[in-house]
C-alpha cells in the first residue's frame, strides 16, 4: 500500500469516527429537543423533512429518473427505518441517554438472526455465545440498586428501536443490490418525513401548540442536517476506502459518544452499573466485528456476516 493509499484509509477511519461520534451527539439533541415538549412525530418530522430537502437538493441529477421499482424497494425500508427511529425517539422519552445508545447499539448483535430468517443461513454459534453476553450486559444496564432488575417503557422501546435497525439493515442487504443508493437513501427519508408527518396529525397535533419551539427547534434541524445528511454523505464517501468490518467496527462507538456526551453536559451521572454493562455490550458489538482464526472455516468464510 502506498503511502498516499495509507493517508486516504487513514483519513476513511477517521471520517467513520466523525461520524460516530455526530450519531452519539444526537442522543443528546433529541432529549433537548424533548425537554422543549416536541413529540417524538414533531421531532421526527422537522429530522426527515430537513433531511429529505437537503438530500433532494445534493441527489437531483440522480434522482430524476427514479422508476417505479426504485419506490418499490425503496418504500419498505422507509416505513421500517420510521418505526424504529420513531421507537428510539419514544423510548428516549422514558429513559436516560446512555441506555438509549447502548440499547440501540444492540441491532449489530440482532443483525446475524436478522439475516438467518432472511437468508436461511444460521449463523456460527459465536453468535449465541455474544447474544448471551449482550443480554447479560443488559441486565446489568438496566440494573438499579433500589429497585433491583427493573426495565422501563423506555428500555423496551428501545430494545423494539434495536430489533427494527436489525431488520433495516437486513432489509437494505438485498434492496440496496436491486436500485442505485442515492435514490434509495432519499425515499427512505421522503417515507419517514411523511409517516412522520401522518403521525403528527393524528396523534401529535397537541404537542405543536404547547412546544417550546424556540428551545427545541434548532436541535430537531441539527439531527436532519448533521445526524441524517452529513452522516450519510461522510460514511458513503468513506466505506469507498476502508473495510466494511472496520467501517462496522467505528460506526458501533456511538454508544460510547451518546454516553460520553450525556455525561459531560450533566444529562446523567456516571454508574457502575452504566459502566459494566456499557463494556458488557461494546465488547459483544467489537467481538461481533473480530474473527478469530479458531473460527474460520471453508463454509463460514461464505457467509455474509461476521458472525
Amino acid at each position: 500500500m502506498s503511502k498516499f493509499e495509507k493517508k486516504r484509509t487513514l483519513t476513511a477511519d477517521l471520517s467513520l469516527f466523525l461520524v460516530a461520534a455526530i450519531w452519539g451527539s444526537g442522543f443528546i439533541a433529541t432529549q433537548y429537543a424533548l425537554d422543549a415538549n416536541m413529540s417524538a412525530s414533531l421531532v421526527m418530522t422537522i429530522r426527515f423533512s430537513v433531511a429529505t430537502l437537503i438530500l433532494g437538493m445534493v441527489f437531483f441529477p440522480r434522482l430524476r429518473n427514479m422508476t417505479r421499482k426504485h419506490w418499490l424497494w425503496g418504500a419498505p425500508a422507509g416505513v421500517i427505518l420510521f418505526l424504529a427511529f420513531f421507537s428510539q425517539t419514544v423510548g428516549l422519552q422514558y429513559t436516560t441517554p446512555s441506555n438509549n445508545a447502548f440499547l440501540t447499539a444492540t441491532n449489530v448483535v440482532m443483525v446475524p438472526f436478522m439475516a438467518w430468517a432472511i437468508h436461511r443461513r444460521p449463523p456460527r454459534m459465536k453468535a449465541f455465545i455474544l447474544a448471551l453476553v449482550c443480554l447479560l450486559g443488559i441486565g446489568v444496564l438496566t440494573y438499579n440498586p433500589e429497585s433491583g432488575l427493573s426495565f422501563n417503557p423506555g428500555d423496551l422501546f428501545t430494545l423494539l428501536c434495536a430489533f427494527l435497525f436489525a431488520g433495516h439493515i437486513a432489509y437494505l442487504d438485498v434492496a440496496s443490490k436491486k436500485v442505485g443508493a442515492a435514490p434509495l437513501t432519499f425515499i427512505q427519508m421522503a417515507i419517514s418525513a411523511l409517516f412522520s408527518f401522518i403521525t403528527l396529525l393524528f396523534i401529535g397535533k397537541e404537542a405543536v401548540v404547547g412546544a417550546n419551539l424556540a428551545q427545541g427547534l434548532l436541535p430537531a434541524i441539527y439531527l436532519g442536517m448533521f445526524s441524517t445528511c452529513l452522516c450519510f454523505l461522510i460514511q458513503t464517501a468513506a466505506q469507498r476506502h476502508t473495510t466494511s468490518s472496520k467501517a462496522a467496527l467505528y460506526l458501533s462507538t456511538e454508544a460510547l459518544f451518546g454516553t460520553t456526551f450525556s455525561i459531560l453536559v450533566g444529562l446523567e451521572p456516571l454508574t457502575s452499573s452504566m459502566m459494566i454493562g456499557g463494556v458488557m455490550i461494546m465488547g459483544t458489538i467489537v467481538l461481533s466485528e473480530v474473527e478469530f482464526p479458531w473460527t474460520k472455516s471453508k463454509q463460514s468464510q461464505n457467509l455474509p456476516n461476521k458472525i
